[in-house]
């Protein structure tokens, strides 16, 4: 049985944020893989990270080929930044919280 329990770690992110998330992202594999990047990011109070797309893949579900060309998809729709390719498979991705600049349909 789940019993999950905000002491054993949360994520802040703040309401409109999470409210834009919900209303200009409608694509599942971007809502998987944006979510991810907020919790590794924004889970440990840190603008950026270093994310093992192997690691990513193994906690969504995704093969690492899928989830480097969602991430190009997303780094082109405006909605992760600077995101740079370290070795194969290592990346450094920030989240865009300004949604005002993201390049999705918008509902």
């Amino acid at each position: 049985m789940a019993n999950p329990q905000v002491e054993n770690g949360h994520t802040r992110i703040a309401n409109e944020l999470l409210e834009a998330i919900c209303k200009f992202i409608s694509n599942p594999s971007f809502l998987r893989i944006g979510f991810m990047v907020i919790r590794l990011t924004y889970g440990w109070g840190r603008k950026e990270a270093e994310i093992n797309i192997k690691s990513l893949s193994t906690k969504i579900g995704l093969t690492d080929e899928y989830i480097k060309s969602v991430i190009i998809e997303m780094e082109l729709a405006k909605i992760l930044k600077k995101v740079e390719f370290k070795k194969p498979y290592l990346a450094i991705i920030q989240f865009n919280k300004d949604y005002t600049q993201w390049n999705t349909y918008k509902t």
